[in-house]
């Protein structure tokens, strides 16, 4: 089977019953997942632009958690919880990048914003592209790190 990934035009050949994130971790794709796979964090949310239903359902678990993530629709799935089961899947990247740790974002301080940087769990964007890193945006994120432990643990 044939797996897609947008908007960087890579295809991937995987087996049936493949997981989602393992496909996306075995071709190098940066994707996290705060919760070690178990579907309660928004780090390997992606969106299926073509053939959803080649991709197991939704679990109880999943629903519940795209209910959380801002901006999440009927396309939003969680990697993690995914498994292929038909070819011809295409799956849309996250456009940004997901933080683990207030850590992360100290250490860029002073700098300009690659992307837009997510909040691990909701997927909100805590800095936006573009903007400049600085340390009072980061007193707004100071409980983040506690947030991201009670998910991860």
């Amino acid at each position: 089977m044939r797996i897609a990934f947008f908007p960087i035009n890579k295809v991937a050949d995987v087996d049936a019953g493949a997981n989602l994130l393992q496909v996306l971790l075995a071709n190098e794709f940066k994707v996290r997942s705060v919760c070690r796979g178990r579907g309660i964090c928004a780090t390997c949310t992606v969106k299926v632009r073509a053939n959803p239903g080649n991709l197991s359902p939704a679990t109880p678990q999943e629903r519940k958690t795209l209910s959380l993530i801002v901006g999440a629709d009927a396309s939003t799935r969680l990697a993690c919880q995914s498994r292929v089961i038909g070819d011809g899947v295409t799956v849309e990247l996250p456009q940004g990048l997901y933080v683990e740790n207030l850590q992360e974002l100290l250490d860029l301080v002073g700098e300009e914003a690659v992307s837009d940087y997510l909040h691990p769990i909701t997927g909100a964007v805590l800095i936006p592209r573009s903007k400049v890193i600085t340390r009072s945006q980061l007193q707004l994120f100071k409980t983040l790190s506690a947030e991201v432990s009670q998910v991860s643990e």
